[in-house]
Protein backbone atom coordinates (compact mmCIF):
# COMPACT_ATOMS: atom_id res chain seq x y z
CA UNK A 1 0.00 0.00 0.00
CA UNK A 2 1.44 3.44 -0.91
CA UNK A 3 0.40 5.73 2.26
CA UNK A 4 -0.46 8.98 1.34
CA UNK A 5 -1.82 10.96 4.44
CA UNK A 6 -3.42 10.54 7.98
CA UNK A 7 -6.68 11.73 9.87
CA UNK A 8 -6.25 11.67 13.54
CA UNK A 9 -9.54 12.58 15.70
CA UNK A 10 -10.44 12.81 19.56
CA UNK A 11 -12.62 10.42 21.29
CA UNK A 12 -15.65 11.82 22.97
CA UNK A 13 -15.49 11.82 26.49
CA UNK A 14 -15.52 8.49 27.94
CA UNK A 15 -13.64 5.73 29.95
CA UNK A 16 -10.42 4.60 28.76
CA UNK A 17 -10.28 1.26 26.82
CA UNK A 18 -8.91 -1.05 28.99
CA UNK A 19 -4.95 -1.79 27.42
CA UNK A 20 -4.87 -5.48 28.01
CA UNK A 21 -8.70 -6.04 26.42
CA UNK A 22 -7.43 -3.86 23.48
CA UNK A 23 -3.66 -6.24 22.82
CA UNK A 24 -5.48 -9.09 22.36
CA UNK A 25 -6.50 -8.02 18.87
CA UNK A 26 -3.70 -5.55 18.82
CA UNK A 27 -0.12 -5.87 16.42
CA UNK A 28 1.85 -3.49 18.19
CA UNK A 29 1.25 -1.74 22.12
CA UNK A 30 3.16 1.00 23.90
CA UNK A 31 1.53 1.71 27.36
CA UNK A 32 3.29 3.76 29.91
CA UNK A 33 1.41 5.72 32.95
CA UNK A 34 1.44 8.79 30.74
CA UNK A 35 0.54 7.27 27.35
CA UNK A 36 -0.78 4.18 25.79
CA UNK A 37 -0.74 3.51 22.06
CA UNK A 38 -2.50 0.55 20.75
CA UNK A 39 -1.83 -0.09 17.14
CA UNK A 40 -3.98 -2.74 14.72
CA UNK A 41 -2.80 -3.67 10.90
CA UNK A 42 0.65 -1.99 9.39
CA UNK A 43 0.30 0.63 6.84
CA UNK A 44 3.92 1.31 6.87
CA UNK A 45 7.71 -0.24 7.39
CA UNK A 46 10.54 1.82 7.90
CA UNK A 47 13.95 0.00 7.52
CA UNK A 48 17.11 0.93 9.57
CA UNK A 49 19.10 -0.88 6.86
CA UNK A 50 22.70 0.38 9.03
CA UNK A 51 20.82 0.30 12.26
CA UNK A 52 20.46 2.37 15.22
CA UNK A 53 23.80 3.75 14.41
CA UNK A 54 23.99 4.66 11.23
CA UNK A 55 23.49 8.38 10.81
CA UNK A 56 21.96 8.40 6.98
CA UNK A 57 19.37 5.98 8.14
CA UNK A 58 17.87 7.91 10.95
CA UNK A 59 17.32 11.14 9.11
CA UNK A 60 15.78 9.04 5.88
CA UNK A 61 13.19 7.17 8.58
CA UNK A 62 12.41 10.65 10.39
CA UNK A 63 12.01 12.91 7.01
CA UNK A 64 9.47 9.85 5.76
CA UNK A 65 7.63 10.06 9.34
CA UNK A 66 7.49 14.11 8.38
CA UNK A 67 6.32 13.61 4.72
CA UNK A 68 3.30 11.91 5.30
CA UNK A 69 0.68 14.44 5.07
CA UNK A 70 -1.41 14.66 8.20
CA UNK A 71 -4.91 16.16 9.34
CA UNK A 72 -4.20 15.95 12.95
CA UNK A 73 -6.53 18.29 15.08
CA UNK A 74 -4.66 17.41 18.55
CA UNK A 75 -0.87 18.23 17.32
CA UNK A 76 0.17 16.75 20.37
CA UNK A 77 3.26 14.26 21.04
CA UNK A 78 2.20 10.87 20.12
CA UNK A 79 -0.57 11.51 17.55
CA UNK A 80 -0.75 11.85 13.93
CA UNK A 81 1.86 9.19 12.25
CA UNK A 82 3.58 7.38 14.53
CA UNK A 83 6.18 4.66 14.24
CA UNK A 84 6.60 1.89 16.85
CA UNK A 85 10.61 0.30 17.08
CA UNK A 86 12.00 -3.17 19.48
CA UNK A 87 15.46 -2.18 18.08
CA UNK A 88 18.36 -5.05 18.63
CA UNK A 89 20.40 -4.51 21.35
CA UNK A 90 23.33 -4.50 18.77
CA UNK A 91 22.93 -1.16 17.64
CA UNK A 92 24.61 -1.65 14.32
CA UNK A 93 22.00 -4.50 12.95
CA UNK A 94 19.28 -3.99 10.77
CA UNK A 95 15.93 -3.19 12.11
CA UNK A 96 12.52 -2.23 10.59
CA UNK A 97 10.00 0.11 12.50
CA UNK A 98 5.98 0.01 11.73
CA UNK A 99 3.15 2.57 11.57
CA UNK A 100 0.20 1.06 12.38
CA UNK A 101 -2.97 1.43 9.83
CA UNK A 102 -5.41 2.04 13.13
CA UNK A 103 -3.76 3.92 16.31
CA UNK A 104 -5.89 3.99 19.36
CA UNK A 105 -4.70 6.26 21.90
CA UNK A 106 -4.82 7.59 25.66
CA UNK A 107 -3.17 10.17 27.71
CA UNK A 108 -2.75 10.72 31.20
CA UNK A 109 -4.59 13.54 31.45
CA UNK A 110 -7.55 12.01 30.03
CA UNK A 111 -7.28 12.61 25.86
CA UNK A 112 -7.90 10.03 23.71
CA UNK A 113 -7.92 9.77 19.85
CA UNK A 114 -8.22 7.50 16.91
CA UNK A 115 -5.11 7.89 13.95
CA UNK A 116 -5.76 5.72 10.44
CA UNK A 117 -2.71 5.66 8.16
CA UNK A 118 -3.61 4.96 4.49
CA UNK A 119 -4.22 5.76 0.86
CA UNK A 120 -7.21 7.59 1.52
CA UNK A 121 -7.99 8.10 5.17
CA UNK A 122 -11.00 9.03 6.12
CA UNK A 123 -12.63 9.93 9.73
CA UNK A 124 -15.64 11.65 10.81
CA UNK A 125 -15.56 14.72 12.55
CA UNK A 126 -16.39 13.01 15.75
CA UNK A 127 -15.51 9.60 16.20
CA UNK A 128 -18.03 7.09 17.85
CA UNK A 129 -16.52 4.65 20.22
CA UNK A 130 -19.24 2.16 19.09
CA UNK A 131 -17.78 2.33 15.84
CA UNK A 132 -14.09 2.02 16.67
CA UNK A 133 -15.34 -1.15 19.03
CA UNK A 134 -17.00 -2.87 16.28
CA UNK A 135 -13.32 -1.69 13.95
CA UNK A 136 -11.46 -3.39 16.47
CA UNK A 137 -13.31 -6.41 16.97
CA UNK A 138 -12.88 -6.64 12.71
CA UNK A 139 -9.43 -6.92 12.79
CA UNK A 140 -8.59 -9.91 10.83
CA UNK A 141 -6.42 -12.29 13.29
CA UNK A 142 -2.74 -12.38 12.89
CA UNK A 143 -1.57 -15.25 11.12
CA UNK A 144 1.84 -15.27 11.83
CA UNK A 145 1.41 -14.57 15.66
CA UNK A 146 1.17 -17.47 18.60
CA UNK A 147 -2.55 -18.78 18.95
CA UNK A 148 -4.51 -17.79 22.30
CA UNK A 149 -5.26 -20.72 23.98
CA UNK A 150 -3.95 -20.54 27.33
CA UNK A 151 -0.09 -21.08 27.80
CA UNK A 152 0.36 -22.46 30.98
CA UNK A 153 1.25 -26.44 31.05
CA UNK A 154 -1.65 -28.57 32.75
CA UNK A 155 -0.86 -31.26 34.97
CA UNK A 156 0.86 -34.01 32.68
CA UNK A 157 1.96 -31.27 30.26
CA UNK A 158 6.15 -30.97 29.98
CA UNK A 159 7.58 -27.16 29.76
CA UNK A 160 11.14 -27.99 27.96
CA UNK A 161 13.72 -25.26 29.39
CA UNK A 162 17.36 -25.29 27.92
CA UNK A 163 19.61 -22.68 29.89
CA UNK A 164 22.68 -20.86 28.46
CA UNK A 165 25.17 -19.12 30.97
CA UNK A 166 23.61 -19.94 34.03
CA UNK A 167 24.59 -21.58 36.86
CA UNK A 168 28.48 -22.32 37.38
CA UNK A 169 28.88 -21.06 33.86
CA UNK A 170 27.63 -17.67 34.87
CA UNK A 171 29.37 -17.15 38.03
CA UNK A 172 33.00 -18.28 35.75
CA UNK A 173 31.91 -15.37 33.31
CA UNK A 174 31.29 -13.41 36.01
CA UNK A 175 34.86 -14.42 37.57
CA UNK A 176 37.00 -13.60 33.97
CA UNK A 177 35.18 -10.27 33.63
CA UNK A 178 36.40 -9.04 36.61
CA UNK A 179 39.73 -10.85 35.55
CA UNK A 180 39.69 -8.21 32.76
CA UNK A 181 38.72 -5.63 34.73
CA UNK A 182 42.30 -5.91 36.83
CA UNK A 183 44.40 -5.25 33.50
CA UNK A 184 42.05 -3.09 31.29
CA UNK A 185 40.22 -0.08 31.11
CA UNK A 186 36.89 -2.29 31.57
CA UNK A 187 35.07 -0.57 34.65
CA UNK A 188 31.70 -2.40 34.28
CA UNK A 189 29.85 -5.00 32.04
CA UNK A 190 26.55 -6.24 32.30
CA UNK A 191 26.50 -9.80 31.47
CA UNK A 192 23.26 -11.70 30.33
CA UNK A 193 21.64 -15.73 30.94
CA UNK A 194 19.64 -16.92 28.93
CA UNK A 195 16.41 -19.73 28.99
CA UNK A 196 14.76 -21.30 25.96
CA UNK A 197 11.64 -22.77 26.32
CA UNK A 198 9.69 -25.06 24.04
CA UNK A 199 5.54 -25.30 25.12
CA UNK A 200 3.71 -28.46 24.60
CA UNK A 201 1.09 -26.32 23.03
CA UNK A 202 0.47 -22.50 22.19
CA UNK A 203 1.96 -19.96 24.10
CA UNK A 204 -0.83 -17.26 25.54
CA UNK A 205 2.03 -13.65 25.36
CA UNK A 206 -0.89 -11.77 26.93
CA UNK A 207 -1.56 -14.07 29.60
CA UNK A 208 2.35 -13.62 30.82
CA UNK A 209 1.90 -9.82 30.41
CA UNK A 210 -1.13 -10.22 32.95
CA UNK A 211 0.88 -12.41 34.99
CA UNK A 212 3.97 -10.09 35.14
CA UNK A 213 1.75 -7.39 35.94
CA UNK A 214 -0.30 -8.63 38.93
CA UNK A 215 2.54 -8.87 41.50
CA UNK A 216 2.01 -4.97 41.92
CA UNK A 217 4.91 -3.84 38.95
CA UNK A 218 5.72 -0.61 37.91
CA UNK A 219 6.24 -0.02 34.30
CA UNK A 220 5.78 0.36 30.31
CA UNK A 221 4.23 -2.58 28.71
CA UNK A 222 5.52 -3.49 25.28
CA UNK A 223 4.05 -5.79 22.74
CA UNK A 224 6.02 -5.92 19.10
CA UNK A 225 5.85 -8.58 16.10
CA UNK A 226 8.97 -10.20 15.35
CA UNK A 227 9.40 -12.41 12.08
CA UNK A 228 7.62 -15.68 13.67
CA UNK A 229 6.01 -14.21 16.82
CA UNK A 230 6.19 -11.30 19.32
CA UNK A 231 8.64 -9.10 22.18
CA UNK A 232 6.83 -8.84 25.07
CA UNK A 233 7.39 -7.39 28.56
CA UNK A 234 7.10 -4.91 30.85
CA UNK A 235 10.15 -2.73 31.30
CA UNK A 236 10.49 -0.63 34.24
CA UNK A 237 13.15 1.42 33.07
CA UNK A 238 12.85 4.51 30.84
CA UNK A 239 15.85 5.47 28.56
CA UNK A 240 15.13 8.67 27.03
CA UNK A 241 11.67 10.39 26.49
CA UNK A 242 11.52 13.57 24.11
CA UNK A 243 8.56 16.03 24.54
CA UNK A 244 9.92 18.61 22.28
CA UNK A 245 12.44 20.39 24.12
CA UNK A 246 11.60 18.53 27.49
CA UNK A 247 14.03 15.55 27.81
CA UNK A 248 13.99 12.59 30.67
CA UNK A 249 15.92 9.72 31.21
CA UNK A 250 15.14 7.39 34.63
CA UNK A 251 17.84 4.83 35.04
CA UNK A 252 18.28 1.58 37.09
CA UNK A 253 21.60 0.19 38.72
CA UNK A 254 21.71 -2.01 41.70
CA UNK A 255 19.58 -4.22 42.65
CA UNK A 256 17.70 -5.86 45.69
CA UNK A 257 15.17 -8.97 46.02
CA UNK A 258 12.38 -8.30 48.15
CA UNK A 259 10.79 -11.05 50.42
CA UNK A 260 7.57 -8.65 51.41
CA UNK A 261 6.05 -6.82 54.13
CA UNK A 262 7.33 -3.19 55.50
CA UNK A 263 9.92 -4.48 57.58
CA UNK A 264 11.95 -6.44 54.93
CA UNK A 265 11.44 -3.61 52.43
CA UNK A 266 12.98 -1.07 54.87
CA UNK A 267 16.12 -3.39 55.65
CA UNK A 268 16.29 -3.82 51.68
CA UNK A 269 16.48 -0.29 51.07
CA UNK A 270 19.02 0.37 54.11
CA UNK A 271 21.08 -2.73 52.56
CA UNK A 272 20.91 -1.16 48.80
CA UNK A 273 21.69 2.20 49.35
CA UNK A 274 24.36 1.45 51.51
CA UNK A 275 25.86 -1.05 49.39
CA UNK A 276 29.08 0.65 48.14
CA UNK A 277 28.76 -2.09 44.57
CA UNK A 278 25.25 -0.88 44.06
CA UNK A 279 25.92 2.60 44.45
CA UNK A 280 28.99 2.60 41.96
CA UNK A 281 27.16 0.56 39.58
CA UNK A 282 24.41 3.24 39.89
CA UNK A 283 27.00 6.17 39.40
CA UNK A 284 28.64 4.88 36.76
CA UNK A 285 25.29 4.66 34.82
CA UNK A 286 24.69 7.98 35.75
CA UNK A 287 27.57 9.75 35.17
CA UNK A 288 27.48 8.08 31.44
CA UNK A 289 23.86 9.61 30.35
CA UNK A 290 24.94 12.56 31.85
CA UNK A 291 27.50 12.93 29.83
CA UNK A 292 25.82 12.53 26.86
CA UNK A 293 23.05 14.84 27.49
CA UNK A 294 25.54 17.41 28.59
CA UNK A 295 26.42 18.99 25.39
CA UNK A 296 23.09 18.72 23.80
CA UNK A 297 20.92 20.32 26.84
CA UNK A 298 20.62 22.99 29.15
CA UNK A 299 18.97 23.31 32.76
CA UNK A 300 19.95 19.58 33.34
CA UNK A 301 18.28 18.18 36.92
CA UNK A 302 20.24 15.50 38.37
CA UNK A 303 19.51 14.25 42.06
CA UNK A 304 22.60 14.19 44.35
CA UNK A 305 22.17 10.45 44.93
CA UNK A 306 19.72 7.60 43.74
CA UNK A 307 16.57 7.02 45.37
CA UNK A 308 15.32 3.25 46.43
CA UNK A 309 12.49 2.26 44.12
CA UNK A 310 10.44 -1.04 43.90
CA UNK A 311 9.58 -2.28 40.66
CA UNK A 312 7.57 -4.75 41.81
CA UNK A 313 6.91 -6.48 45.46
CA UNK A 314 9.73 -8.89 44.73
CA UNK A 315 12.20 -6.64 43.16
CA UNK A 316 13.79 -2.84 43.62
CA UNK A 317 16.52 -0.71 42.40
CA UNK A 318 18.39 2.37 43.14
CA UNK A 319 16.87 4.84 40.50
CA UNK A 320 17.84 8.26 39.19
CA UNK A 321 15.51 10.54 37.65
CA UNK A 322 17.13 13.00 35.04
CA UNK A 323 15.67 16.09 33.64
CA UNK A 324 16.82 17.84 30.93
CA UNK A 325 15.87 21.05 28.58
CA UNK A 326 17.26 20.66 24.42
CA UNK A 327 19.43 23.19 23.74
CA UNK A 328 18.23 23.01 19.91
CA UNK A 329 15.14 20.92 19.80
CA UNK A 330 14.92 21.16 15.95
CA UNK A 331 14.02 17.23 15.22
CA UNK A 332 17.18 16.72 12.41
CA UNK A 333 19.44 17.29 15.35
CA UNK A 334 18.20 15.87 18.57
CA UNK A 335 15.25 14.12 17.55
CA UNK A 336 14.42 11.08 19.66
CA UNK A 337 16.38 8.91 17.35
CA UNK A 338 19.36 11.15 17.83
CA UNK A 339 19.75 10.80 21.42
CA UNK A 340 18.83 7.14 21.44
CA UNK A 341 21.90 6.70 19.04
CA UNK A 342 23.86 8.86 21.80
CA UNK A 343 22.87 6.90 24.63
CA UNK A 344 22.20 3.17 23.82
CA UNK A 345 23.22 0.88 24.95
CA UNK A 346 23.98 2.84 28.80
CA UNK A 347 25.99 1.19 31.23
CA UNK A 348 22.45 -0.03 32.59
CA UNK A 349 22.77 -2.86 29.68
CA UNK A 350 26.08 -2.44 28.34
CA UNK A 351 29.01 -1.18 30.18
CA UNK A 352 31.78 0.93 31.00
CA UNK A 353 33.91 2.26 28.83
CA UNK A 354 31.48 0.97 25.81
CA UNK A 355 34.00 -0.21 23.28
CA UNK A 356 35.39 -2.69 26.21
CA UNK A 357 32.07 -3.64 27.66
CA UNK A 358 30.57 -4.56 24.25
CA UNK A 359 34.00 -6.53 23.23
CA UNK A 360 33.42 -8.37 26.48
CA UNK A 361 29.72 -9.38 26.06
CA UNK A 362 30.47 -10.60 22.71
CA UNK A 363 33.14 -12.71 23.90
CA UNK A 364 31.73 -14.22 26.95
CA UNK A 365 27.84 -14.71 25.53
CA UNK A 366 27.09 -17.58 23.62
CA UNK A 367 23.87 -16.21 22.45
CA UNK A 368 22.40 -13.02 20.14
CA UNK A 369 20.66 -10.99 23.00
CA UNK A 370 18.45 -10.10 19.84
CA UNK A 371 16.22 -7.32 21.06
CA UNK A 372 16.53 -8.13 24.70
CA UNK A 373 18.33 -4.73 26.36
CA UNK A 374 17.53 -2.91 23.47
CA UNK A 375 15.16 0.15 22.91
CA UNK A 376 11.35 0.27 22.86
CA UNK A 377 9.33 2.13 21.72
CA UNK A 378 7.54 5.50 19.68
CA UNK A 379 8.61 8.23 17.39
CA UNK A 380 6.28 10.93 15.83
CA UNK A 381 6.48 13.20 13.14
CA UNK A 382 8.14 15.52 15.22
CA UNK A 383 10.65 13.84 16.91
CA UNK A 384 8.80 12.86 20.04
CA UNK A 385 8.98 9.65 21.36
CA UNK A 386 9.57 7.58 24.51
CA UNK A 387 12.00 4.73 24.54
CA UNK A 388 12.23 2.16 27.12
CA UNK A 389 14.76 -0.88 27.52
CA UNK A 390 13.18 -4.08 26.51
CA UNK A 391 14.21 -6.23 30.23
CA UNK A 392 11.56 -8.09 32.11
CA UNK A 393 10.61 -9.26 28.33
CA UNK A 394 10.67 -12.37 26.22
CA UNK A 395 10.70 -13.53 22.58
CA UNK A 396 7.66 -15.61 21.74
CA UNK A 397 6.60 -17.43 19.07
CA UNK A 398 3.96 -20.07 18.42
CA UNK A 399 5.93 -22.83 20.62
CA UNK A 400 9.21 -21.45 21.86
CA UNK A 401 9.93 -18.22 23.61
CA UNK A 402 13.81 -16.73 24.83
CA UNK A 403 13.68 -15.29 28.15
CA UNK A 404 16.91 -13.44 29.24
CA UNK A 405 18.09 -11.43 32.49
CA UNK A 406 21.45 -9.83 33.09
CA UNK A 407 23.64 -8.30 36.16
CA UNK A 408 26.24 -5.42 36.37
CA UNK A 409 29.42 -6.53 36.95
CA UNK A 410 31.90 -4.57 38.71
CA UNK A 411 35.06 -5.03 40.10
CA UNK A 412 34.15 -5.92 43.52
CA UNK A 413 31.49 -7.66 41.86
CA UNK A 414 30.73 -11.33 44.06
CA UNK A 415 30.60 -14.42 41.26
CA UNK A 416 27.97 -16.37 43.52
CA UNK A 417 26.18 -13.28 44.49
CA UNK A 418 25.76 -12.18 40.42
CA UNK A 419 24.46 -15.50 39.64
CA UNK A 420 21.71 -15.77 41.76
CA UNK A 421 20.51 -12.07 41.12
CA UNK A 422 20.11 -12.98 37.38
CA UNK A 423 18.61 -16.29 38.28
CA UNK A 424 16.17 -14.41 40.33
CA UNK A 425 15.27 -12.24 37.23
CA UNK A 426 15.09 -15.38 35.14
CA UNK A 427 12.32 -16.35 37.15
CA UNK A 428 10.55 -13.58 37.27
CA UNK A 429 9.47 -13.85 33.60
CA UNK A 430 10.00 -17.85 33.94
CA UNK A 431 7.51 -17.84 36.12
CA UNK A 432 4.53 -15.90 34.57
CA UNK A 433 5.15 -18.44 31.64
CA UNK A 434 4.23 -21.24 34.15
CA UNK A 435 4.18 -20.73 38.24
CA UNK A 436 6.62 -22.55 39.44
CA UNK A 437 8.93 -23.62 36.64
CA UNK A 438 11.91 -21.07 37.86
CA UNK A 439 12.14 -23.47 41.33
CA UNK A 440 11.70 -26.65 39.05
CA UNK A 441 14.50 -25.67 36.39
CA UNK A 442 16.77 -25.09 38.90
CA UNK A 443 15.67 -28.10 41.29
CA UNK A 444 16.57 -29.85 37.81
CA UNK A 445 19.86 -28.00 37.80
CA UNK A 446 20.53 -29.11 40.70
CA UNK A 447 19.61 -32.84 40.40
CA UNK A 448 22.13 -32.98 37.59
CA UNK A 449 24.43 -31.58 39.62
CA UNK A 450 24.18 -34.06 42.08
Amino acid sequence: MTVVGAVTRPLEPGSAFDRFELARSADVVFASQDLTLVGFGIAMRLTLPGGLAEASGRLALQRRLASVVCDDVLRRPGTGVVAHGALPFDANAACTLVVPSLTYGASADGAEWVTVVAEDPKLPDVVSRERLVTRLRRSPSRPSGPQRPPGTPSSGEELVATPRLTGEAYAAAVREAITAMASGPLQKVVLASRVDLWFPRPADPLGVLARLADDGRSGTMFVHPTDDGWFIGISPELLVSRRHAAIESHPLAGTARLRGGSGPERLAATQLLGSAKDRLEHELVVRAIVEVLTPLCEHLEVPPGPFFEMESSAIAHLGTRIRATLRQPEVGQSGVLELLAALHPTPAVGGLPRPAALETIARLEPFSRGPWAGPVGWIDRDGNGDWVIGIRSAIVGPRRATIYAGSGIVASSDPEAERAETAFKLGLVLDAFAPGAARQLASSRAGRAG
